[in-house]
């Protein structure tokens, strides 16, 4: 059995709203294993975004911890949050986010640590995603799910332990977003990372390892999954 990459225990955080405080996420906890797509589901409003932030390392719980590999990296300093997002966590948002002066197989060597280019080839990373035309593309020239899938190899590309995705098909339709979740799955499987989608898209959930609901604060899981 995959061992146990992220795990997030016990984690609350509240904003102030007014003058009281909103409290958006109560107690949460979350293991996530090798090879695992975990997806959640849940309202606007509900800290589904604020949730993942928080596993991304990207804003501070006000309790709770962080885990990765074993390691509470909740507990370092902030300086060296940044090392520990760069080197363990691949983001995925909802827009592809790509640099519109650079072409498709610039946007994977341009930020690839030369320490990984033995781990993941990114030319390679074009033809398993079917999309090696792209690679002296520039993202006008490309389509909406083309961007997308470049955004997945982008992910993939500094071999991280974690990958992070917010709303991944939210600019796509129903066939092309279904694309691109069952090649983050391939690609998460394939590489045994540890996965956590954020969507609002429900005929997607199939494709997940495990769904749960966030809200009032509160994660279960969706125990018809």
């Amino acid at each position: 059995m995959s061992k146990t990459i992220l795990k997030l225990e016990h984690i609350t955080k509240s904003y102030q709203d007014g003058s009281g405080k909103n409290l958006v996420l109560n107690d949460v906890s979350l293991d996530v294993n090798g090879g695992e797509l975990v997806a959640i589901v849940g309202p606007s409003g509900s800290g589904k975004s604020t949730f993942l932030t928080i596993a991304g390392m990207l804003l501070s719980p006000d309790a709770g911890a962080i885990t990765i590999n074993g390691e509470r990296v909740s507990d370092s300093k902030k300086k060296n949050w940044t090392k520990i997002r760069h080197e363990h966590i691949g983001f995925i948002f909802q827009s592809h986010q790509l640099l519109p002066y650079l072409k498709g197989l610039e946007q994977l060597t341009l930020f690839q640590d030369k320490k990984n280019r033995d781990k993941v080839n990114a030319p390679d990373m074009f033809t398993e995603l079917g999309i090696e035309k792209c690679k002296n593309q520039y993202p006008s020239e490309m389509s909406g799910g083309e961007k997308q899938r470049i955004a997945i190899a982008r992910a993939f590309i500094n071999d991280p332990d974690i990958i992070l995705a917010d709303e991944p098909t939210a600019s796509l339709d129903g066939a092309r977003g279904r694309q691109v979740v069952e090649m983050i799955r391939l690609e998460v499987k394939k590489r045994e990372k540890a996965a956590v989608m954020v969507t609002h898209d429900e005929r997607v959930l199939d494709l997940a390892d495990r769904v749960y609901r966030l809200e009032n604060g509160a994660l279960t899981q969706n125990n018809e999954k």
